[in-house]
């Protein structure tokens, strides 16, 4: 390991003589709970021995950054339209999404073209994934979701089937696809459990860190980093602010706004180790995305998940929870039934299989070789 690393290429990237498995890693802009999970097991990989070389976009890809991975900025964020927590224009959503992925596609194969990764893997960046099958390299699928619905027109529901036909067989592709959540493995697909960030620091350093009262519920308000999740906004404010000054505060974070003042109400804007406020709370509040709600379940917050209307994922992770998009007018009756329905934290790996499992593509590589 004594050869030099010599001047960055045209990407930013240092580029070493020695031989070092290496690993492109695409990771969707849309949100950050994509972002989060994969914090968990690129670290993972890193510390197996791997170069992993991140590609996202937007916020994500900030996100990833300030986390300190090694980040290229090549994917496009074509994300929903999102109006008074209603999903809309789902049709036109399809076609940009399409748009972005064929530009993505480009870029990405020729960084992939210059990097000559060992493997490659897609947290719901099809581009990347799509560039490893087309190079022939071991590729792995990371995704929460195996169907979509969305579509509420007849002429999007035409496109998104086309586009499930096209998803199912990007699936039956890969090496292997990883689904974060429990079930029962089969064909190529491997269920390994949430992927969740550990925490950074116990309930009484995180308050101090953010400045927060040690007394009194405190309410988390966890609004998706990409600044969906307005609409809840107004109504916890009034929720939390009903309940009295005395009994609970509310913090807000994910919010990409103006700021939300009053009394009794912190707004921290995006925080990084969000994970950290998610344990420390008495109840979570937030629009139903998968990551948001698995860091509540494996600490033990209950969890208040209301979901964007029409977004079939979200309701589909709010349902299981017995929640639904109407709710958001009961959110203080579903706070105040919450406070103080705190759970054992949850014990897990998902990180460290999905990165053994990935690891694993590598050495089934070796041995084909041999």
């Amino acid at each position: 390991m004594s050869e030099r690393c010599p001047r960055s290429d045209k990407y930013g990237l240092l580029r070493c003589t020695w031989s070092v498995p290496r690993i492109v890693y695409g990771v969707s802009p849309i949100g950050l709970g994509h972002a989060t999970r994969s914090i968990v097991i690129t670290r993972l990989l890193v510390y197996r021995g791997f170069d992993v070389t991140v590609v996202s976009g937007g916020k994500a890809a900030d996100f990833m950054r300030s986390a300190g991975a090694k980040v290229v900025d090549l994917v496009p964020d074509p994300a929903p339209k999102v109006v008074d927590g209603e999903m809309r224009g789902v049709l036109g959503w399809y076609l940009r999404s399409w748009l972005s992925f064929r530009t993505a596609k480009r870029r990405v194969r020729a960084l992939t073209r210059e990097l000559r990764p060992d493997l490659v893997v897609g947290d719901e960046e099809f581009s990347t994934i799509s560039v490893g099958l087309e190079m022939g390299l071991p590729t792995t699928m990371i995704t929460d979701e195996l169907e979509l619905g969305f579509a509420r027109t007849w002429a999007a529901r035409k496109v998104e089937a086309r586009i499930l036909r096209w998803y199912r067989r990007l699936q039956s592709e890969v090496s292997i696809l990883i689904v974060p959540s429990g079930g029962t493995d089969r064909g190529n697909i491997r269920f390994v459990g949430p992927v969740v960030r550990p925490l950074a620091g116990d309930r009484t350093a995180v308050l101090q860190r953010h400045g927060l009262p040690a007394s009194g519920n405190m309410v988390l308000l966890s609004m998706s980093g990409s600044g969906v999740g307005g609409h809840l906004v107004e109504r916890t404010v009034a929720a939390v602010t009903g309940l009295g000054a005395d009994k609970a505060h509310l913090v807000i974070t994910g919010n990409r706004g103006e700021r939300v003042s009053g009394e009794g109400v912190y707004d921290l804007g995006v925080v990084l180790d969000n994970q950290d406020l998610v344990a420390a709370a008495d109840v979570v509040v937030s629009t139903a995305g998968k990551s948001t709600i698995d860091e509540a379940e494996r600490y033990g917050t209950p969890v208040v998940p209301i979901p964007i209307r029409h977004h079939a994922e979200q309701e589909r992770n709010a349902a299981g929870n017995g929640t639904r998009p109407d709710d958001i007018d009961r959110i203080g009756e579903l706070i105040s039934a919450r406070l103080g329905s705190r759970t054992e934290p949850r014990t897990g790996d998902g990180g460290a299989k999905a990165a053994d499992l990935i690891a694993s593509l590598l050495r089934r590589a070796a041995d084909a070789a041999s």
